[in-house]
């Protein structure tokens, strides 16, 4: 028996789900470069991913870390699953849940073991997975993007796929053709999906092209391309994350506070709140990325982030989803004019501190921002003022008086709409309340 240390934190996990029955056997896949990584490992008196999924996992959990070499080309990627197949049925009984994470290519890894095996698998976590496509056309010239490392048959074999990535890790979107993955490798992998389809690849290679490839002049044409998200699965998961440094970008996905989170993925299921509570994760710099540490360790960068949030795991920071605004006609001082407004708003706290202000938005009674006007995470705040303005030619105009609003969320609720209605204008302001 090794005893695991736990870090003791109130409300590690606040929703409450009922836990799934069985055994479950988790298969931990690392990714290119990686294998000698200790995320996946359990080691006595020590905290890691693994120790943590174990724990939040429950008793009737056992981890498996497979070893593939890593190397990163198509090939060994092809080896690695056919060994990870094995060794799930190897290891596994009939009564056994059986969960599949993988970091990186790991994932691709996954992903295609659990399509060679000859039992379902509940769960495959992609973690910063680069999913390849293989770009094909139909008759009428529309785009058909085909997966290459998640055939059909994962669709009727697993039941949960999970794909999590943290929104500043630029490897998984950028990653494309290398390293022996070509259009004919990809159309074997791929043959079928594309059964009863009529579908042609855009670019075909030249014999000059052929030429100049071969003498070093340019590269191989190819339609293969490479996105962050899995088109087959519903759970595509981008987190706000702050941590800097493409190595760290690319591995705080599997840090030990997310490794206690898959476990309750693992314990309890899919849903949609648990898709929802992913989608509000923060993960501030800096952060572990998972390895064996000393909890003391884990202990100290958590106080120098949450040093006044009581329970980090409920709330950290609030983040603006998306604002839609109308302005009524003849509100805004510009309209004497019969100019349209430039709309814009502030948020303060109650003691008229800016919390927030958006850029304007031009020329219009109707206004609307969406995801990426709100790079700025908000304060924790429960009241506040919100002032709509019209940024005039010669002077900024209040466009009615501050109103005062109260952000609540009720327990458990990670996402609420705001609606503010006046004589001058209404505006929805969509939320989302970030934890650790």
């Amino acid at each position: 028996m090794i005893c695991m240390p736990s870090i003791s934190i109130g409300d590690e996990f606040p929703l409450q789900f009922s836990r799934l029955k069985g055994p479950v056997k988790i298969f931990l896949v690392h990714g290119s470069f990686a294998g000698n990584e200790t995320w996946p490992l359990i080691v006595e008196g020590k905290v890691s991913f693994a120790s943590e999924l174990k724990r939040a996992a429950g008793n009737n959990s056992t981890i498996h870390h497979f070893v593939w070499s890593g190397q990163n080309n198509h090939q060994a990627r092809l080896n690695a699953a056919d060994n990870l197949a094995h060794e799930i049925e190897e290891f596994t009984d009939t009564e056994d849940r059986v969960a599949i994470i993988g970091h990186s290519h790991g994932g691709n890894v996954a992903l295609l073991a659990a399509s060679k095996i000859n039992r379902p698998v509940d769960l495959v976590v992609c973690l910063s997975t680069p999913h390849l496509y293989l770009i094909m056309q139909d008759p009428n010239g529309e785009e058909v993007p085909l997966p290459v490392y998640c055939p059909p048959q994962n669709q009727k074999q697993i039941k949960d796929i999970v794909c999590i990535n943290p929104d500043n890790d630029r490897v998984p979107d950028f990653w494309a053709e290398v390293n022996g993955v070509n259009d004919d490798s990809a159309i074997g992998l791929t043959r079928s999906w594309r059964r009863a389809q009529q579908l042609i690849l855009p670019k075909v290679s030249s014999p000059f092209h052929d030429l100049a490839a071969r003498v070093g002049l340019t590269d191989e044409i190819v339609n293969l391309e490479s996105r962050d998200e899995l088109i087959v699965t519903k759970h595509n998961i981008k987190y706000r994350s702050d941590v800097s440094g493409v190595d760290m970008k690319h591995s705080v996905v599997h840090s030990c506070r997310m490794g206690f989170i898959l476990g309750k993925v693992v314990r309890h299921g899919m849903s949609d709140r648990m898709a929802e509570y992913l989608g509000t994760i923060y993960q501030q710099s800096p952060s572990d990325d998972g390895a064996t540490v000393e909890e003391e360790v884990i202990e100290l960068v958590r106080k120098q982030h949450y040093k006044d949030i009581e329970h980090p795991q409920s709330q950290v920071a609030l983040r603006i989803k998306s604002v839609e605004m109308e302005v009524k006609k003849g509100s805004a001082l510009a309209l004497a004019d019969e100019e349209l407004p430039d709309l814009y708003f502030v948020i303060t706290d109650l003691e008229d501190k800016k919390v927030f202000r958006v850029d304007e938005a031009d020329d219009g009674l109707i206004a609307s921002w969406d995801f990426n006007a709100f790079e700025k995470l908000l304060p924790v705040l429960g009241t506040g003022k919100l002032q709509v303005w019209d940024d005039d030619t010669f002077s900024d105009d209040p466009i009615g008086e501050p109103v005062i609003f109260t952000l609540s969320f009720k327990p458990n609720q990670f996402e609420r709409k705001m609606e503010v209605t006046t004589e001058h204008y209404s505006i929805t302001i969509h939320w989302q309340r970030l934890h650790e």
